[in-house]
């Protein structure tokens, strides 16, 4: 039976229960909710599939978005698989062949379990199925060959024994039209990852409309039992003895030029704007080849509103030889760079796009393989008005699972400033919390550790759970807004004994010597000793005139608004009693109006493709001008 917590450290032990910090599996996918939601708001285009079949060579490495889709932002040249259950990135797996692999778990493609009622039900799970290919005219001795390489678990949860991974062929061919098993493996735990070759030889698989699928058996409660999988390739003319891939690829995805930060306030950055920055970043980077030893140049490029600074630096080998997996450093705020975030580009936030590239080597030629989406990584570079050390994607969860427990994250704040509340990630699981209650916190320093609470908060405040968003972050106001400088710790302290679960992102580390806990009232302070960095930001006014106070929100008329957060497009749906025209309005956090549009009727779509990333106010009016609703949205990029 697959466990869901796993218990990390044990402080209180009575004889009815264990006080402890936990790390847990997810019972939620927010990636994958988002983009669920996202597919709502597209208009809906011809499936590929019904188009011609595919041509050899088929490939994917996930460093791109491949699944079906109708995101005019994806060509439908890229997709290459008939369903969307499985979730591409680069968070889970450990060193994959090259950045973005497709993970297999126990989450739908909504993000939510399989099955919600029994956390243990066991049975087939993700599925990933190729379009058709054609491999009509192909023999047994063309040496077709589908190669492609897994793993299990990664930095999330390993399968277990009894869990597997499965290949399937269908065969198109006369009355032989069904799908057959041709490999699976056991489940296990793994920390590199394996290539496997499986030739196709039958004659019932060499036709037009060929396909396979992968599939993995798994308990179908939560984001558990984990496979990866990466670098699919399918061709002829394949020697498992004497197959090569010709490239040099990234492996991980950096998300940050700053030295503790991953965003800041802005007005807090230009305090010191040296101090801040990191003095260099590494990537890890793989050379595929078996059989040759390769030497690209690399560099990386920050770009503010089409204004671009491109620092190029050579790899630290002059040879990285075949089958290397490698580091590669690159200068930030040191020689001979010294790169710096341009302090004049605005005044109260600001937000640049970060790449990091190399040569493109890859090709995709017979026996050579290769491809240029693994030879860039690009990321955004935020300054608004909060800190954080994560990445914004949660990999685990984090809780406390007793009455008065306490959470407290450090964070050094570079000026004087008036914090107005905290993001918290809570991320849905088995047991509903939403009732719960919990107050905010704030301390000082007390020697390395909280101290003594700088302000009272009576407010009981309830987790609040975002279904549509990647990986969103609930606003939670202090009762009063205060000022604070220097070392402070932020956080809240929960009533009950309920786990309100909190998200834990894996691929940043801050938890070691900035979080804190407490067990019950009385109790001492502990530091963490779960690996990740907890999903808890403070906010700030940080120099803005205009701030959005909750109280203020304003609903005359009922409406539904999502996504919420959105990449694009944002629906509004207002109820079907309302029959008059209405204006929107989208206002940032400074008060200005950035978008308008008029005249609308009925359900409405806003795009907000070109606002950068942050926290803006929808504002509907009536035909007479007057504010009807205000709701508060969250733009993602």
């Amino acid at each position: 039976m697959k466990q869901l917590a796993i218990l990390i450290m044990c402080s209180v032990i009575s004889l009815c229960s264990i006080a402890q910090e936990l790390e847990k599996d997810l019972v939620f996918d927010a990636v994958k909710a988002e983009r669920a939601a996202l597919e709502r708001t597209f208009e809906p285009r011809a499936e590929r599939g019904g188009e011609a079949s595919l041509s050899l060579p088929f490939f994917d490495d996930f460093a791109t978005y491949s699944l079906p889709t109708s995101d005019p932002n994806i060509p439908v040249e890229l997709q290459r698989w008939s369903d969307d259950n499985v979730r591409i990135n680069c968070e889970f797996p450990i060193l994959p062949p090259t950045i973005g692999v497709a993970t297999f778990e126990g989450l739908d493609r909504t993000g939510y379990p399989y099955n919600f009622v029994s956390g243990d039900e066991y049975g087939p799970a993700d599925t990933l199925t190729s379009l058709p290919i054609d491999l009509e005219g192909f023999s047994e001795f063309d040496n077709v060959y589908l190669t492609f390489f897994f793993q299990g678990g990664g930095l999330g949860n390993e399968p277990d024994p009894q869990d597997s991974l499965v290949l399937e062929f269908f065969s198109p061919f006369g009355d032989e039209t069904s799908w057959f098993h041709v490999w699976s493996t056991p489940g296990s735990e793994m920390e590199t990852f394996e290539q496997v070759f499986i030739p196709i030889t039958e004659n019932i698989y060499l036709q037009d409309g060929f396909r396979f699928r992968f599939r993995n058996y798994s308990t179908l409660g939560g984001n558990v039992d984990m496979w990866h999988l990466d670098y699919v390739f399918l061709n002829n003319n394949v020697n498992p003895d004497n197959f090569d891939f010709f490239e040099v690829g990234f492996v991980n995805c950096p998300n940050s030029l700053l030295l503790d930060y991953t965003a800041m306030p802005w007005t807090h950055f230009l305090v010191n704007p040296t101090q801040f920055m990191d003095q260099s970043v590494t990537t890890t980077q793989r050379n595929l080849s078996v059989n040759q030893a390769d030497n690209v140049t690399s560099g990386y490029k920050v770009d503010f509103e089409g204004s671009i600074v491109n620092n190029l630096n050579a790899f630290s080998q002059v040879v990285v030889a075949p089958l290397e997996v490698f580091d590669t450093e690159y200068a930030v705020n040191s020689a001979p760079n010294n790169f710096v975030f341009d302090e004049t580009v605005n005044d109260t936030c600001a937000i640049f796009d970060v790449s990091f590239y190399q040569d493109n080597i890859g090709i995709l030629t017979g026996e050579k393989v290769g491809v240029p989406d693994n030879d860039s990584i690009v990321f955004q570079q935020t300054f608004t008005n909060y800190y954080a050390y994560d990445d914004g994607s949660a990999e685990k969860a984090y809780a406390l699972n007793i009455a008065g427990g306490q959470v407290a994250v450090k964070y050094t704040v570079a000026t004087t400033d008036t914090l107005l509340g905290l993001f918290i990630h809570f991320t849905p699981y088995l047991d509903d919390v939403s009732t719960e209650t919990f107050l905010m916190r704030v301390w000082g320093d007390g020697s390395g550790q909280p101290g003594d609470e700088i302000a009272d908060n009576f407010e009981f405040k309830s987790p609040t759970f975002y279904n549509d968003g990647y990986d969103v972050f609930g606003y939670f106001e202090y009762d009063d807004p205060v000022e604070v400088d220097g070392v402070i710790y932020v956080g809240f302290g929960q009533n009950g004994d309920a786990e309100l679960n909190i998200g834990l992102d894996k691929n940043t580390n801050s938890n070691g010597t900035r979080l804190f806990y407490k067990l019950g009232n009385g109790a001492q302070w502990l530091q963490s000793g779960i690996e990740g960095s907890v999903m808890i930001r403070p906010v700030f006014k940080s120099g803005k005139t205009f701030v959005w106070n909750s109280t203020e929100d304003l609903s005359e008329i009922e409406a539904n608004v999502y996504p919420v957060p959105t990449t694009g497009m944002l629906t509004i749906e207002p109820t079907l009693d309302f029959q008059q025209n209405y204006t929107a309005d989208i206002v940032d956090v400074n008060g200005r109006t950035v978008l308008t549009e008029a005249g609308l009727f009925g359900r409405s779509q806003l795009s907000l493709r070109d606002l950068t990333e942050g926290v803006y106010i929808l504002v509907l009016r009536n035909q007479n001008g007057e504010a009807i609703l205000r709701r508060r949205i969250l733009k993602k990029n």
